[in-house]
């Protein structure tokens, strides 16, 4: 097996002793000191020389694009990045030799300004300039963990003034080992169905987050009514692992997807339970779901994710498909279908309580790329054949247009605004209005206003 070292360094981690520096002022670095310095450097298995070993493995040849970015999720007595976002750290364009090796450097990240303690890396990933994953630390319970000396998780002990350097060993990988994203696979039941499963956390007043033991009831929803009850009180466990920790499972249900067009109610139920004590059991999220959502968790051909409520956390449900009972807001839902001959398709989600509005927008197929933005709005008209004007920007915080990110040109955009009465009114009844989300290449010349998919808002209420 072919080794070589590509240093991933400049990635530093200083306890913060000096609490009044602006961010506009550079801390000066003391040996003696409560400063502490982390870098990594990657071994990069190359697997191109073994053929017969990709061929079992499904492993797909190396490629030689250079590195552009890195993605690490640590855990500590600070935590850096999620499975839901990582923390992203910029590689320098040009790396520099070193025993006739090219050697990379990351440049600074201020959010790897950390005490001095113990940390485990969880996670590794080595990203091009298009976006697309060229290499992957493995873990240990994955199916590579026998092709590296020290699979994820890494144990690091940092120490109070030391500039310390982690060699993390990555291999070139095959987009459908899932076992090394640490996600979890289900495979479709039979022809005639499609599975969809729900996973929830509980928050209590404490702010503290458990898994949720909740109950499902699903119908089949036609006509705009209940149909045939598909499941009855369907609920999940929650339970002490081998560890000590309460640990819940995904619910996961079998789904009759025909030809048409098929659409589900679901009503979920928090229960109680011995992780966090007794609670009121009563209905939390209620609302449909089409086939063409449920299929939007499957992640290629064999994989599957499940959908995530948080209930009673600060952070929301992810995506919000369904809505809670309890409130008094308004909720939307639009389907965005392609435009202009582009492949894009996705979903956008409203929640309009007084004057918050909470903005959704998920699809895929979109042109990545640092200059590639996807201005998106809601229009005027109420529906994609003549959307009219735009009237409202689905913009970022800080003004600029999303960009799409991932090999599959995946948009994951969140944004709660806070609406004056002229953009109140000026919006009107969503209801009556579409979305569009622009953006595609036009003769080998990308043009940031083309539309390239659209959807009407429709106004989901339940009894």
């Amino acid at each position: 097996m072919k080794n070589f070292k590509l240093f991933l360094g400049g990635i530093a981690v200083f306890a913060m002793l000096f609490t009044s520096c602006s961010k506009e002022e550079t801390p000066v670095i003391d040996n003696g000191g409560e400063k502490a310095t982390l870098s990594f450097g990657a071994l990069l298995n190359d697997l191109v020389t073994t053929s017969r070993q990709q061929a079992d493995l499904g492993i797909p040849v190396c490629v030689d694009d250079a590195p552009a970015y890195v993605e690490v999720i640590l855990t500590g007595d600070e935590n850096v990045g999620t499975e839901e976002d990582p923390l992203v750290i910029d590689v320098n364009p040009t790396p520099i030799q070193e025993n006739g090796e090219d050697v990379w450097f990351t440049q600074e990240s201020g959010d790897l300004e950390l005490t001095p303690g113990s940390y485990t890396l969880t996670y590794f990933a080595v990203f091009n300039a298009e976006g697309d994953m060229i290499w992957l630390a493995p873990t240990t319970d994955g199916d590579l963990a026998d092709f590296v000396d020290n699979p994820l998780p890494l144990d690091i002990n940092l120490g109070a003034g030391v500039k310390k350097y982690v060699d993390v060993e990555v291999l070139c990988f095959d987009d459908r080992l899932v076992n090394e994203y640490g996600y979890l696979f289900f495979d479709i039941i039979g022809k005639e169905a499609i599975e969809f499963c729900i996973f929830g956390n509980f928050c209590p007043p404490s702010g503290r987050h458990y898994p949720a033991a909740f109950s499902v009831d699903v119908w089949v929803w036609e006509d705009g009514e209940k149909g045939t009850q598909l499941y009855d009180d369907l609920s999940n466990t929650v339970e002490l692992n081998d560890d000590g920790d309460w640990a819940g499972t995904p619910l996961c249900m079998a789904l009759p997807d025909t030809s048409g067009d098929d659409e589900y109610y679901y009503e979920i139920t928090l229960l109680s339970s011995d992780a966090y004590g007794d609670v009121i059991e009563e209905i939390i999220r209620v609302g449909t779901i089409t086939d063409t959502e449920v299929k939007s968790f499957f992640d290629g051909e064999d994989s599957l994710d499940y959908w995530h409520f948080r209930e009673g956390c600060e952070t929301g449900d992810e995506p919000p498909i369904f809505q809670d009972p309890r409130e008094d807001a308004k909720h939307y839902k639009a389907c965005l279908y392609p435009e202009n001959g582009s492949e894009v398709f996705g979903f956008a989600y409203f929640k309009l309580e007084d004057n918050m509005l909470r903005a959704t927008v998920m699809a895929t197929n979109l042109e990545k790329g640092q200059h590639k933005t996807h201005p998106q709005h809601i229009h005027e008209g109420d529906n994609c054949d003549d959307s009219g004007l735009p009237i409202f920007d689905l913009d970022e915080q800080n003004g600029e247009w999303p960009r799409a990110h991932s090999m599959w040109g995946w948009l994951n955009y969140n944004r709660v605004f806070t609406l004056s009465d002229p953009e109140l009114a000026a919006l009107g009844q969503l209801q009556d209005r579409t979305i569009n989300i622009h953006g595609m290449t036009v003769d080998g010349e990308y043009v940031p206003g083309i539309p390239v998919a659209c959807g009407a808002i429709d106004l989901h209420e339940f009894d």
